[in-house]
């Protein structure tokens, strides 16, 4: 696969964080596999065991687990221009907790996960992608915990439309209403409260 834009929008994107040689960054991209799924197909399920790691070239993809009730919760979405994997069962090598589905028609290249690992391992400028990597994903995991011992739910909305707001007319209001941690009537009220406020 070798497409100058996606080489051009990874190399940014590794670029943010760290520096890897960019010929190893051209070989990298290149080993990568173009998928296109459909609204709500599946990227990673539950219990996936070959991890992959995938650039989202255009689209939407939603993080979920399956509650107690057969319910499912929705845990995070990421968006056209960065990285998905079902990062904590990757790195510790076990089968996926976190399922990962497109929200709408999307589009990605996509690499076993032990690649990234391998490139992670080969120098100081991949050692230092990695460990910012993982930094930023803790850092996202972390605001999300505080934004619900901090923030009601109103703010939490507010909060999900700063980050996904071009996306938020296309994702489902049930997904958006697990993601907030309430019901979809009770987003349904927050909605029209927004709309209704005088600008």
């Amino acid at each position: 696969m070798y497409d100058p834009a996606i080489l051009a929008n990874i190399t940014a994107f590794f670029q943010r964080v760290a520096n890897p040689p960019a010929e190893e960054i051209a070989q990298f991209v290149g080993q990568g596999k173009v998928r296109r799924l459909e609204s709500g197909e599946s990227f990673c399920h539950l219990g996936q065991t070959q991890h992959e790691v995938a650039f989202i070239k255009t689209g939407l993809v939603r993080y979920f687990v399956t509650l107690p009730s057969g319910d499912e919760a929705s845990k995070d979405f990421s968006a056209a221009g960065g990285f998905t994997v079902s990062f904590g069962s990757a790195a510790a090598k076990l089968p996926a907790q976190v399922a990962i589905a497109a929200v709408m028609p999307t589009e990605l290249v996509v690499w076993p996960y032990q690649l990234l690992q391998d490139l992670y391992a080969s120098g100081l400028e991949w050692q230092k992608l990695g460990r910012r990597m993982a930094e930023i994903l803790y850092n996202r995991k972390e605001q999300r915990e505080l934004s619900f011992l901090l923030m009601d739910a109103p703010a939490r909305y507010r909060r999900f439309l700063d980050q996904f707001g071009t996306h938020a007319e296309q994702i489902p209001q049930y997904y958006i209403a697990s993601y907030l941690g309430i019901q979809p009537q009770s987003l349904s009220r927050i909605r029209k409260k927004l709309i209704d406020e005088p600008r």
